[in-house]
């Protein structure tokens, strides 16, 4: 379902603001990221260090959730409920509860996430803003205000829509939308050359401030930045691993798997 949809199902069911008890188990919240999750995914180093803090002292500060008919929905605190599921939670959960409307609720947890304590990307704003803009319930400046990004780049935004027309919904990264509103991607190969273009630049824009931050500390102590990386992907590590094999050269992969780390 696409966020519009989403939006108007919740419009339809509510007819105002309901609060109901203080904790409720994990099982009847419900989530709906393509509208209250306005960064791309769940950071998993943060969910680490929440379950951490929830073995070590228990439940967390209360999340934000919205009563619509037989329905609780999840407002603010995704990564405190991913923590929650991680940690083996069985007890209920504090929350509060949202009292404006699903369309204010909508920009509240995006000015949420832009004010966190891991506040969004450039990309997830962007792609924030586009979900709010492809919605086309809010005005440009409260899109701006909610997503973190200018005014100017939500009037882009909006005229892609245009451009785009019916086909807008099909697109839920505004990086996607963006090329097919300019026509790249009628052509696949284009689009995949523009795709591994900017993952490459993006990719040496991180290895720069790496070397910035730690010099060459981390090439020198491979165990230590092994277990930083373990640290920091969490649950991704598995998937981080699989991509870092396929930059081995033939050589370097023999080596890893004979255990030879001369190479």
């Amino acid at each position: 379902m696409s966020a519009g949809d989403a939006l108007q199902e919740l419009m339809q069911g509510f007819t105002g603001p309901v609060t109901g008890p203080p904790e409720l188990h994990l099982e009847d919240i419900e989530t709906l990221p393509q509208l209250f999750q306005p960064r791309g995914g769940i950071e998993e180093r943060h969910v680490s260090e929440l379950v951490k803090r929830i073995k070590a002292v228990g439940a967390l500060d209360p999340v934000t959730v919205m009563v619509i008919g037989s329905r609780t929905i999840l407002i603010d605190g995704h990564h405190r409920v991913e923590a929650y599921g991680a940690a083996g939670w069985l007890q209920a959960v504090p929350v509060r509860y949202f009292e404006g409307t699903p369309e204010e609720a909508v920009l509240v947890a995006g000015e949420a996430n832009s004010k966190a304590k891991l506040p969004m990307d450039n990309e997830d704003r962007q792609n924030f803003a586009w979900r709010l803009v492809g919605i086309d319930r809010h005005s440009i400046a409260k899109i701006a205000r909610a997503s973190g990004i200018s005014e100017a780049q939500v009037t882009i935004m909006r005229r892609a829509k245009r451009t785009l027309g019916e086909r807008a919904g099909d697109f839920q990264s505004w990086f996607r939308a963006r090329l097919a509103a300019n026509g790249i991607e009628q052509d696949r190969n284009n689009h995949d050359d523009e795709r591994d273009k900017w993952m490459d630049e993006v990719a040496e824009r991180y290895a720069d401030g790496m070397a910035k931050k730690f010099s060459t500390r981390l090439a020198h102590n491979p165990e230590i930045a092994a277990m930083a990386l373990a640290k920091y992907f969490g649950r991704k590590l598995p998937e981080v691993y699989g991509f870092l094999r396929d930059h081995l050269s033939e050589d370097q992969r023999r080596a890893v798997e004979v255990g030879n780390e001369d190479f």
